[in-house]
């Protein structure tokens, strides 16, 4: 057998290391770019999609400095609103896949963002990678405090006798309470009528000024009027009872089969943002999740804190995307 020279064999050695190392596609397993992520003194961006002073923008700053620290680096919270969040959505998709932006991909309210063909969004679940998730927010469904239905049964049966005529309000059309309005019609026989308004707080004030029967959203959209008693919560579509609204029962407690309907407060990066960024990012929300500080924080703005990986959050949005897209096919058709 002819023996190989020795520094072809050397050389071999080294391209076998070399393969090792670029993994089956030819791209490094351990992303150089990575390695000193994030430099010192760096700017990362956090995108929130709606206006400063709104719920993503509150929990931004609660979260932000914490992540910072841990981080080495500085943390910019950046409202870019307008078109129902797809402006801010469209920045993230778009930015550069280096780890210093990423944005609130919340859970399901960006389903409505793209699977909404009038919204022209230019990113499907495609375009992200999701850091993971830090807390959830509880669907309740509240009536005027001096509404005559006292129980959920008392307006479910209301409208069952008049399908059709008992309001409710929504932050805006395909968005969440939309979607979640027309789950509970279907799951339930039921037949609401669904006036939409511009934003949540419009949707609120008309509940609190009697413009409409009734409305659904985040407990935290009605966590003040609650406490000042101008919202009656009349059930909490979860199968446990909410810790902002413990006396308030569930749906399934008051003899409904719904499935629960909490949203999830997740973070994304471009979709090509490599493992090893994506991975530091994510070790720096759990961290900041779990801080004992952010947690009463996020608790005193009625969010539950609660973590979920970046893996377990890709598969919440994929299950979710399937429930919901055909809801919004029929929805789209009804136009």
């Amino acid at each position: 057998m002819k023996k190989i020279p020795a520094l072809t064999a050397t050389a071999a050695l080294a391209a076998s290391v070399a393969l090792a190392l670029t993994g089956c596609g030819g791209q490094p397993a351990s992303s150089t770019a990575a390695a000193d992520f994030p430099k010192a003194g760096s700017t990362i961006e956090w995108i929130v999609p709606s206006a400063a002073g709104a719920g993503n923008d509150i929990l931004a700053r609660i979260i932000a400095p914490v992540m910072q620290e841990d981080l080495g680096a500085n943390i910019k919270v950046v409202n870019k609103e307008g078109g129902s969040q797809v402006v801010g959505l469209n920045y993230v998709a778009q930015a550069k896949p280096d780890g210093l932006t990423f944005g609130n991909t919340n859970i399901p309210s960006i389903l409505g963002r793209y699977l909404d063909p009038s919204k022209k969004a230019a990113f499907d679940r495609g375009s992200f990678t999701p850091i993971g998730s830090f807390a959830t927010n509880s669907v309740v469904i509240g009536v005027n405090k001096d509404s005559k239905y006292k129980t959920i049964k008392e307006l479910f049966d209301a409208v069952k006798a008049e399908p059709g005529k008992i309001t409710v309000g929504t932050d805006s059309r395909a968005g969440d309470d939309h979607i979640n309005l027309r789950l509970l019609e279907d799951q339930l026989g039921l037949d609401f009528n669904i006036v939409h308004y511009n934003s949540g707080a419009d949707k609120v004030a008309a509940i609190v000024s009697g413009e409409t029967d009734f409305a659904l959203g985040g407990v935290s959209s009605f966590y003040g009027q609650y406490k000042s008693g101008d919202i009656k919560l009349l059930t909490v579509v979860e199968d446990a009872a909410s810790p902002f609204a413990p006396e308030v029962p569930t749906l399934k407690g008051s003899g409904y089969d719904v499935k629960p309907m909490a949203s999830n407060f997740a973070l994304s990066v471009p979709s090509k943002t490599p493992k090893d960024v994506v991975a530091k990012l994510e070790s720096a929300l759990k961290k900041a999740t779990e801080t004992p500080a952010v947690q009463e924080k996020l608790k005193g703005a009625a969010t539950q804190p609660a973590w979920k990986s970046s893996s377990d959050v890709a598969k919440l949005w994929e299950e979710r995307e399937s429930t919901i897209k055909p809801v919004i096919d029929e929805l789209l058709k009804q136009q």
